[in-house]
């Protein structure tokens, strides 16, 4: 009977974990799937030659930012919009703040606990740079700072 109960504990424990598995692996499919379409789309109009990172921003519209360098050797930002494909602008980091910069701008002004993702975006033509972070009381918050000169555009606090 003992042998029994360990046999079925160590079956429900596997069929937990693989099902876990699963599930996270599936619902991981279509944001994975976007980023690579947008690395695809990047390389086949000749705009990068490597892909060095991805981002993804969800506001007015959804961004897929693409980083990498071009024939030239230059290191740059492509937005691609998620539902259209195209390329909607190419950003030269170097015109603006750092994503190490904005996160720093923040780490500075609100009590960050820990930084869940820095992502490029735009709104309204307007290039910013989104924070998502969890402050010392728990909450999620979202900070939105100007590309160019890292001034607090909005926030979005205590969720």
């Amino acid at each position: 009977m003992l042998n029994w109960i360990k046999f079925l504990s160590v079956f429900l424990l596997t069929l937990f974990v693989t099902i876990t598995i699963f599930v996270l692996y599936q619902a991981n499919k279509p944001f994975a799937s976007s980023q690579e379409h947008a690395i695809e789309v990047v390389l086949n109009a000749g705009e990068l030659v490597t892909v060095e990172d991805t981002t993804s921003y969800r506001g007015n519209s959804s961004l897929i930012a693409v980083y990498g360098t071009d024939r030239k050797g230059k290191f740059k930002a492509l937005l691609v919009d998620e539902k259209s494909s195209e390329i909607v602008r190419t950003v030269t980091p170097s015109k603006g703040i750092t994503k190490q910069q904005a996160t720093a701008i923040v780490k500075k002004e609100k009590p960050v606990k820990k930084i869940l993702h820095t992502s490029l975006g735009m709104e309204k033509d307007r290039l910013l740079w989104e924070v998502c972070f969890i402050s010392e009381d728990d909450t999620l918050n979202y900070a939105y700072l100007d590309f160019t000169d890292g001034k607090w555009q909005k926030q979005i606090m205590n969720l």
